[in-house]
């Protein structure tokens, strides 16, 4: 995601979430109510999207809970992923010990590939120590990586599924499709979009966004040829994009990371959003967007968002060119887009959180 996950802003954030002393925590304790308490594993101080949501989640914890954040994940080589994860398996270790530390469920965030290799150590530590663990599949690669790995793999994640204590969550409906047949009974619980800072500036015509790390399957390199391709019909369009921080295009603005506020603006500026991803999980800017009514166009490899979301062939730069003059030309409503989020708020996922939760 396309956020200062080490400015001041998230400082104080992570600072407030690792406090346990909220209101809600301190109204129980007068009344002599104890809460229980989930705690959040897995990558909250990297840089992402999984991150935003781990922050988010645990930010607002149903009512009657209170949460906490723990990272499993550095970023860096593999030395440092090696260290982040023996620090928090010793971190969980002392929580069990503790009657007033250890969590009532631990909530494990997980990708594909290394990082299921590294989590799925932790989820054996918890249950190990009795602890129901909620398993929530992020990856918008984790059914490429089960086929590649065979039977063989397909077996092994399916049988740390299996445990009786253990709860399998898919973000999507497509993605429920995808892996139950390979992976057994999963729950459906979609991201949350968190709630951003007001923003006063007016939206603009002819103003492309692109918002995410620069990595391949971002698509920065095809947000640039697509705006070349555009600028022959609409010479007054823009890029602005986040993760890269220089670009040879007078153009483009290229941000590199941004804060919360600055992207709460840019969502409020910008014309239509732009995700031509090669693989995403379900992309929390996507419903950040739509929130703030800003029209989206994806690549159809993204699955499982709003029927509102406008998807374009992955790498096909004239299918792109039509898709997005389309929303020049005939913008949908604000009005259309926040309507088709209203189930994605924060207050809706934690509802069903709850439920899970307790149902362990």
């Amino acid at each position: 995601m396309a956020c200062d996950t080490h400015g001041p802003y998230v400082l104080l954030r992570q600072a407030a979430v690792a406090c346990r002393f909220s209101l809600p925590f301190l109204d129980a304790e007068r009344s002599g109510k104890s809460m229980r308490k989930v705690l959040h594993l897995g990558p909250c101080n990297s840089r992402g999207g999984m991150a935003t949501v781990m922050h988010t989640l645990a930010e607002h914890p149903p009512t009657g809970w209170q949460a906490d954040l723990l990272s499993s994940h550095a970023e860096g080589g593999v030395w440092s992923k090696w260290r982040a994860y023996r620090r928090a398996r010793h971190e969980l270790l002392r929580r069990f010990a503790d009657d007033g530390l250890r969590p009532d469920v631990v909530h494990v965030h997980v990708a594909a590939d290394w990082s299921w290799r590294r989590k799925v150590r932790l989820i054996t530590l918890a249950r190990a120590h009795g602890l129901p663990v909620v398993v929530h599949l992020h990856s918008g690669q984790f059914d490429t990586w089960l086929s590649r790995g065979g039977e063989k793999r397909q077996h092994r994640v399916r049988s740390v599924l299996d445990d009786a204590g253990v709860h399998g969550v898919v973000l999507s409906l497509a993605w429920h499709e995808k892996l139950t047949p390979v992976l057994g009974p999963l729950e459906v619980v979609h991201n949350p979009h968190p709630p951003l800072p007001s923003s006063t500036n007016e939206r603009e015509q002819r103003h492309l966004l692109l918002l995410g790390r620069s990595v391949p399957a971002k698509g920065h390199d095809f947000a640039v040829t697509l705006v070349t391709a555009l600028r022959s019909s609409f010479p007054d369009v823009r890029l602005t994009m986040t993760g890269a921080s220089k670009s040879a295009h007078t153009w483009v603005d290229a941000r590199g990371w941004v804060s919360v506020e600055e992207k709460a603006s840019l969502l409020a500026e910008a014309s239509v959003l732009l995700v031509p991803s090669a693989f995403e999980g379900q992309p929390v800017v996507v419903l950040e967007a739509l929130a703030a009514g800003l029209p989206v166009c994806t690549s159809d490899r993204v699955k499982g968002l709003p029927e509102t979301v406008e998807t374009a062939r992955f790498g096909d730069v004239e299918a792109w060119v039509e898709a997005v003059s389309n929303l020049f030309e005939n913008p949908p409503t604000p009005t259309s887009l926040k309507a088709s989020v209203a189930s994605y708020g924060v207050d809706k996922i934690q509802q069903r959180w709850k439920s899970l939760y307790e149902s362990l």
